[in-house]
């Protein structure tokens, strides 16, 4: 009996420690860079945005919808410079209750590599974002987006 609880606590613990939540700097850029305000060290990262009220195909910069499933494949950082989502990890893999993250303006949020939930998008979302390798350092991204892509919006 011992040896089983002991077990099952080495399996929790160990689920527990492969998952990585999502981590949240409020405020980042401080009184002297508020929100639309881009601190310059991220001026040249991309932008994303969603738009919650419309529907579509989404593509590297723009995404549709309210609720969406995502998995981030690498570490994002991303700068928050409008409106406000809930981030909600889906943890069955690793046996624990889901844990919500509600990013705002203003917001530093780290992605780590692995991740998978459900975005909530609540008002129309724009971010500054990078991705990292597991060294931390900087990765360039791959452009893909067409012209085709950007327009295939329902409004």
């Amino acid at each position: 009996q011992n040896i089983f609880v002991s077990y099952l606590y080495s399996h929790i613990y160990m689920n527990y420690i492969k998952y990585k939540p999502i981590t949240v700097v409020p405020k980042y850029g401080g009184r002297r860079c508020p929100p639309p305000s881009i601190p310059p060290s991220l001026k040249e990262w991309g932008e994303w945005d969603c738009d919650p009220t419309k529907e579509g195909k989404p593509s590297q910069h723009h995404a549709y919808g309210k609720t969406f499933p995502w998995v981030f494949d690498m570490e994002e950082k991303a700068y928050v410079l409008e409106g406000e989502a809930t981030l909600t990890a889906d943890l069955d893999t690793y046996g624990l209750e889901s844990v919500s993250v509600r990013i705002v303006p203003g917001d530093m949020v780290t992605f780590p590599k692995g991740w998978k939930g459900y975005w909530e998008v609540h008002s129309m979302l724009r971010k500054r974002y990078a991705f990292f390798d597991s060294q931390g350092f900087q990765v360039d991204e791959i452009e893909e987006e067409t012209e085709d892509e950007k327009e295939d919006i329902i409004s």
